[in-house]
């Protein structure tokens, strides 16, 4: 959304610079989902190059925290946030084949953040810390909610649970 003042008739620098500028904004906080909704908005209104070409960056920018997060091995945030690219849209626009990713891409990261953390709630699970090992799971929930294994592992991991819970 542009701010106030600017109209659909403002020069094209100046609807690029401040779409540019709020997505950049929403970025630095955090808030990847709100900075490609800023510049997909503004792409949909005008269909400006300079946003073409700023919203393929903001992508860039947001595959690239994504990638970070994996590294340091913060799989739920990682995961996440190729979640958000995913569901996104962008690798879907007229200009997706100048991204350096794609659905394929995004898939297999999410899916590779799916794994480690199933793995690190395994190993929770046998060293008995049932409680720890259904938070790590549930977090992969957040980013592929449709994942069975997880969701088989959490129940039973609950169950068992409950059951020392009675035998105390």
């Amino acid at each position: 959304m542009l701010s106030k003042g600017t109209s659909p008739r403002a020069p094209e620098g100046k609807i690029t610079s401040e779409t540019a500028r709020q997505a950049q904004e929403q970025f630095s906080l955090g808030k990847y989902q709100k900075a490609l909704e800023i510049f997909s908005n503004a792409y949909d209104r005008y269909h400006l190059p300079g946003l073409r070409h700023g919203y393929s960056r903001i992508g860039e920018q947001i595959r690239a925290a994504a990638d970070n997060a994996y590294e340091l091995r913060n799989f739920a945030e990682a995961g996440g946030t190729y979640r958000i690219l995913f569901e996104s849209g962008i690798t879907t626009r007229d200009f997706a084949q100048s991204l350096s990713f794609g659905d394929e891409y995004l898939d297999r990261q999410i899916k590779a953040c799916s794994k480690a953390l199933m793995e690190i709630g395994l190993i929770k699970y046998r060293e008995e810390k049932l409680e720890e090992a259904i938070t790590v799971w549930k977090k992969i929930l957040v980013f592929d909610d449709d994942n069975r294994s997880v969701k088989s592992a959490i129940d039973t991991a609950t169950t068992q649970l409950q059951q020392l819970k009675h035998m105390k």
